[in-house]
């Protein structure tokens, strides 16, 4: 999927899909970044997603909406995590990413307090913007009780039970006190290398980024794990709070009295000119800081002036993320090679010689699809720049046209057969690129739908990344997934870099994992089309792995969102793999889901139109957590149907059977009479 970075002059019509377009992208990304820690893209260039759509809504005002990304906070939140509502929501800071952006942040906050012709009668504190995870803690008379994620900003992810193993923050405040304390969690940079050393020598995958091995460590559902990780935290800011303070540098300096560790490398600046000096020195100094930061946030000191200013619905006015530019190298494209995903798609990769950059040596990048390649015009042997944009993936940005000289380089070619099985390659137009159709015995697709069976959102085999599949598979230990529950520990010992103590582990991890839900075990499966939320969906109607063998295309297409690609894609799978489905079934132990009993126990809740705090997703979660039901259409055996805006027929027949209607201020406001 490609990603633009510019703007280009559209009609209303064709910024209408535009901004469409965009919104699905910036969705995905948010789910990837959030739930998944697993981005895709680069801050940077999600931060251009944002801007662009920013930019189109302002000019075609007729297209915005309140369910719009750039109205909202965060991302949906993981299923497996109980919720926690702030009782100050944790809105996100507006950026900036030029010097302009400055002179506006402050010249609109001197147009709402009445003072345009007026200078600031106020200074700004500068701290680092650091790159890791926002959290907050509450502390009632002195001692932890309560610990969660920004989440979307309203409602976050309970995590005390993982903060409370994290030696850096502390359990008790040197004073009794109850105030609610926001700051980051991140993780040093040498700590993060020792992790992914460690990693490297048992065969687990790497982490891409100290940002994303920091969430990925917080956000375990079991804490031991987390204990194990070396995580850092700086506290920055304030929910609820019995003292007052009157800046934020006094308030930095309480916390450092309390016992919470704060960034020291803070600075006070009287006007914007001192704060781009600031900003000039922190990029400078950037390369040379123990840990990760993607800008410089710069904040009102004073809190009478910031609570004077207040805020949007999504960002204080009286603060401001000041965002870097992406670290960028020029180095030479050596080759282009192709690699087979486990679905049969194919990508090509460019073989970098090896350049610094970012904090880390990289030595490849993606090229995606042959419409990315065609794009740049990237040949082997040019010279190219590479960002490693917000420090995760690399991505080629440019190529040099003018150092081939003289020199003509032959375009790259796709292959016309898979790499990995010879079998003809066809155009899969949905994807933008090339597949193998070889699904049943192309190695290449064999290997990856192991190591995706194996993986963390799958099975969970914790230790069993993807070097070690990869050699079980090419050792032929492991040649369909109900293989991994038969390796001995004999086949182990064969393996290079295999010491008795690992071969145990691997063993334990892999046994552990016979019990697992259903929904885990239908994702596990690799079907095309059917992902994580389809999976829970799918999960919901069957009993069992084995039901697949039996339920119809019409039952399907009863799933929500199941239309007639996915049907046909999971019939397909179902056809090509019974036995396989089989043997799963023989020996999985599907665990049940064990219903939450609540005020909503029951009720059957149905949703329409877009509602402007929760995705649907959201809304469903909530729903679940008071112990309701989730429906998709009306029935007789509704009980409520919650209409946000533009509700449709759903609305009109619940009014139709005279079904209890509540709208999104109703709903809110049941939701916290039910916790």
């Amino acid at each position: 999927m490609l990603v633009s970075s510019g703007f280009m002059a559209l009609n209303a019509s064709d910024s209408h899909s535009r901004i469409k377009e965009l919104r699905k992208l910036i969705q995905r990304h948010n789910r990837l970044y959030y739930q998944k820690d697993a981005p895709e893209i680069s801050d940077p260039e999600f931060d251009n997603l944002m801007l662009e759509l920013r930019k189109l809504e302002e000019k075609f005002p007729q297209f915005k909406t309140k369910n719009s990304p750039t109205q909202k906070v965060g991302a949906p939140l993981r299923s497996d995590f109980p919720k926690v509502t702030h009782s100050v929501p944790m809105i996100s800071l507006d950026n900036a990413f030029e010097d302009a952006d400055l002179v506006k942040f402050e010249e609109r906050a001197l147009r709402f307090l009445g003072k345009k012709d007026s200078a600031p009668n106020w200074t700004y504190l500068c701290e680092y913007k650091m790159d890791g995870l926002a959290i907050e803690i509450v502390y009632e008379k002195g001692a932890l009780k309560i610990a969660s994620t920004r989440g979307d900003g309203i409602v976050g992810e309970d995590i005390t039970e993982n903060v409370k193993v994290i030696d850096a923050i502390p359990k008790t405040l040197k004073k009794h006190l109850s105030i609610e304390v926001r700051g980051e969690i991140f993780m040093l940079n040498r700590d993060f290398e020792k992790l992914n050393h460690d990693r490297t020598e048992a065969g687990e995958a790497l982490f891409v980024n100290p940002r994303n091995a920091a969430a990925g460590s917080l956000r375990q559902l079991d804490p031991a794990i987390t204990a194990k990780r070396p995580l850092s935290f700086f506290a920055y800011g304030l929910g609820n709070s019995e003292l007052r303070f009157t800046s934020q540098k006094e308030l930095l300096e309480k916390f450092n009295s309390l016992g919470l560790p704060v960034n020291p490398d803070y600075e006070i600046a009287k006007n914007i000119d001192e704060v781009r000096r600031i900003y000039s020195t922190t990029q400078t100094m950037r390369p040379k800081l123990p840990y990760e930061v993607d800008g410089l946030v710069l904040k009102v000191n004073e809190f009478r002036t910031q609570e004077e200013l207040g805020a949007t619905s999504n960002h204080p006015r009286w603060a401001l993320a000041y965002k870097f530019e992406s670290p960028k190298a020029i180095t030479t494209l050596k080759e282009i090679l192709v690699q087979v995903g486990r679905t049969g798609i194919i990508t090509p990769v460019a073989v970098l010689e090896p350049v610094f950059v970012g904090g880390v040596t990289v030595s490849s990048a993606t090229l995606h699809n042959e419409e990315e390649i065609e794009r740049l015009d990237a040949r082997i042997g040019d010279e190219v720049e590479l960002v490693r944009s917000g420090d995760v993936i690399p991505k080629i940005i440019s190529v040099n046209k003018e150092a081939r000289g003289s020199r003509k380089p032959t375009k790259f070619q796709m292959p016309k057969n898979c790499p990995s099985c010879g079998t003809v390659l066809v155009q899969d137009e949905e994807l933008v690129g090339r597949r193998c159709p070889n699904i049943k015995s192309c190695p290449a697709q064999i290997e990856e739908r192991l190591i995706h069976f194996a993986s963390k959102n799958a099975l969970n085999m914790e230790g069993v990344g993807p070097q070690w599949v990869s050699q079980f598979f090419k050792n032929g230990f492991v040649k369909v997934p109900s293989d991994f529950f038969s390796i001995e520990f004999d086949q182990l010992m064969t393996l290079d870099r295999m010491g008795e103590k690992l071969a145990q582990k691997l063993l334990d991890s892999i046994a552990s994992k016979k019990k697992t839900s259903l929904e885990r075990a239908i994702y596990a499966l690799g079907i095309q089309h059917v992902g994580e939320t389809l999976a829970e969906k799918l999960a919901a109607r069957l009993g069992g792995i084995k039901d697949l063998l039996t339920i119809t295309k019409e039952k399907l297409l009863e799933v929500d969102d199941v239309g007639e690609t996915v049907a046909d894609s999971i019939l397909k799978f179902r056809d090509e793999e019974k036995t396989e489905i089989k043997k799963l079934a023989r020996v999985l132990e599907i665990q049940k889901v064990i219903r939450v009993e609540g005020p909503w126990t029951g009720k059957n809740f149905v949703l329409t139109g877009s509602l402007s705090q929760f995705s649907r997703s959201q809304a469903q979660e909530e729903i679940k957590r008071l112990g309701g039901s989730a429906q998709s259409s009306v029935t007789k055996e509704t009980s409520i149907v919650i209409a946000g805006e533009e509700a449709g027929s759903k609305l009109e027949k619940a009014q139709k059977l005279g079904i209890e209607i509540w709208d999104e201020k109703r709903f809110l406001s049941e939701m916290k009479r039910g916790q």
